[in-house]
């Protein structure tokens, strides 16, 4: 049931953290409002112990009032420069965030409009939804805003070691000795912590993917009583994501720990080394003070960057999933040629198919259709019927030979073109939120409400709309909920005419309609496809009837051709199909 490709890009963590450094650099000027904010809290930073140190010595030990006063108003005056420093540092880190993350967000949307179909066979819709909005925000909220916080740390941590330096090299050693310790320990949970957010992701993608399953499909489980399976199933992965989160708690469990007493290792060397120094007099009372201060200051970008370095585990297994989205190759090329005039002519030439490269849909299928004409298409299931519409569509890319409009290969005409001259209607209707108004205007976004109701009236099933509660302003409601499939299907019909094609595609349209509408929806194809090239998937032999020519196939070839009489007269695999699959077409066929 899951067994759909995950989301991975196969990238190191090091180059994808170059790919997010190079996008942060896009904003410059924020960038450069953090350095200056990180530059005067460093420098703030590292004179305010100092002056703490000459106070003690000086004006508390040493008994020298006189200048205490301003001395503790320079104190004071450096804490201030570092809260206003911080301030703007934190603002300019999360404004740079957010514009980070708006743009992310962008990109992977844009890539996921753009790539084919066989992308989406591929891999769980709830998998994709996770990438573009949780990884996202993981992303930004520790990969961004996380490291350009702990950059700035670092910056700070190279002058505190320079001033630790300067007031005593040895016990700037002493302090230091645990600093491998740290790096060994970091290293060893490192690869597992990585690991084990990777599969943290993971199960929340599937997560993700059954709720928006069981929610787009509640009518199908709740009429089949499945609900206790659903449950059943998204109790089982949360119950593994629930795992994944206990082993990553397990681990910074022994993590923290382990880093917190090599840093309180370093406090108590440079606290028994401090006393020495100032009983053998190589130090005084202020400036032990002002190194133990520094050593605080050493301590908190090494803890801040441990803090993050669980989440920076989880931040790299998402970048690894939304890379793998933005890294798809778009199958979709763009072509070069804008087809001035269209005749309507369209052409399968020895076109072979498979969703799987290893199992052909459509073996060497040959078919033209000439301008104006209407062909039914029909066969049984698995034929390769409506393969052959994602085909002319471009949803998917033929495996060998060539679709042709007019004569030249849709792969060089611009897709922009090609799918405005073609109108499609699918067996199944999508229908957005919005009034019945907006999702006939879907067909042409300029198009005014004057000429949507006109081209109604042409179809004449402007009556019928205005019958409907708010008439065009009538709520379709989610995935068009609010209305029957036959009133779908007439938004479908005049959504296509709105567009004015050359060629109309029909994955029949009567398959799902009640009696009552079919009438009105029949004669509104007829006038859909009056002048216009017509491809008609037909399951219905009334359709079938009506088209100028019928194919015929079976396990992805084409066997049969002609008109309904003429395939009768055959005796073949249409009239068998014909009697066999068509409701009540043999009580029809005697009355031919």
């Amino acid at each position: 049931m899951y067994s759909k490709a995950t989301l991975s890009s196969g990238i190191s963590s090091w180059v994808l953290l170059k790919r997010v450094i190079r996008g942060l650099l896009r904003y410059r000027l924020h960038v450069a409002l953090i350095v200056i904010s990180i530059s005067a809290y460093t420098l703030t930073g590292l004179a305010a112990p100092y002056i703490l140190g000459t106070i003690i010595d000086r004006n508390i030990l040493g008994g020298d009032l006189a200048d205490l006063p301003s001395s503790a108003a320079l104190y004071l005056l450096l804490m201030l420069g570092q809260w206003g420093s911080m301030t703007v540092n934190s603002y300019g880190i999360q404004m740079i965030g957010q514009l980070y993350l708006r743009n992310l967000r962008d990109t992977v949307f844009r890539k996921l409009q753009r790539l084919s179909m066989r992308f989406y066979t591929k891999h769980r819709i709830g998998d994709l939804i996770s990438a573009t909005i949780n990884d996202t925000s993981t992303l930004n909220d520790v990969l961004v805003s996380g490291m350009l916080s702990v950059a700035g740390s670092m910056i700070s941590l190279v002058g505190v070691v320079a001033m630790m330096l300067y007031l005593s090299p040895t016990m700037t050693a002493v302090a230091l000795v645990s600093l491998p310790v740290l790096v060994v320990i970091a290293k060893v949970f490192g690869a597992k912590l990585k690991e084990a957010h990777r599969n943290a992701r993971k199960r929340v993608a599937e997560a993700t993917m059954v709720v928006e399953e069981s929610i787009a499909g509640i009518e199908t489980i709740k009429a089949f009583g499945r609900e206790a399976e659903f449950l059943r199933v998204f109790s089982g992965i949360s119950t593994e994501t629930s795992k994944a989160y206990i082993r990553i708690a397990r681990l910074m469990g022994l993590f923290w720990p382990s880093m917190d007493a090599a840093v309180m290792l370093s406090t108590i060397l440079v606290l028994i080394y401090g006393a020495y120094m100032v009983s053998a007099g190589l130090m005084s009372v202020g400036m032990v003070v002002a190194f133990i201060q520094y050593v605080n200051r050493f301590s908190r970008p090494i803890t801040q960057f441990i803090n993050m370095y669980d989440s920076l585990q989880a931040a790299v297994a998402a970048a690894e999933r939304i890379y793998a989205i933005v890294d798809s190759p778009e199958v979709e090329e763009e072509g070069k040629i804008e087809l001035p005039r269209i005749k309507g002519e369209v052409e399968f030439r020895n076109v072979t198919f498979g969703y799987d490269p290893k199992r052909p849909v459509l073996k060497d299928v040959s078919i033209r259709v000439a301008p104006g004409e209407t062909v039914a298409i029909v066969g049984h299931t698995g034929a390769g019927k409506t393969t052959l519409v994602n085909l002319l569509m471009r949803f998917y890319e033929p495996d060998q030979g060539q679709i042709l409009i007019d004569g030249t290969d849709i792969r060089k005409i611009k897709l922009s073109c090609l799918r405005r001259v073609i109108s499609y209607v699918p067996q199944e209707t999508y229908l957005f939120p919005g009034t019945v108004l907006d999702n006939i205007r879907l067909g042409k976004p300029d198009a005014s409400d004057e000429e949507v109701i006109d081209v109604c009236r042409k179809l004449g099933i402007n009556e019928f709309i205005q019958r409907l509660p708010k008439g065009y302003e009538t709520d379709a409601g989610e995935m068009g909920k609010k209305l029957s499939l036959g009133e779908k299907q007439l938004i479908a019909i005049a959504r296509a005419m709105l567009r004015n094609p050359h060629i109309v595609i029909l994955d029949e349209a009567l398959s799902s309609v009640d009696p009552g509408t079919e009438a009105i929806v029949r004669r509104a194809i007829k006038r859909l496809l009056k002048n216009k090239t017509g491809i008609i998937i037909a399951h219905r032999l009334t359709t079938a009837k009506e088209a100028d020519r019928i194919i015929v196939m079976t396990e992805g070839r084409v066997i049969e051709e002609g008109t309904h009489q003429e395939l009768l007269r055959k005796k073949g695999t249409y009239k068998e199909h014909t009697i066999d699959y068509i409701p009540q077409a043999r009580s029809r066929i005697k009355n031919t």
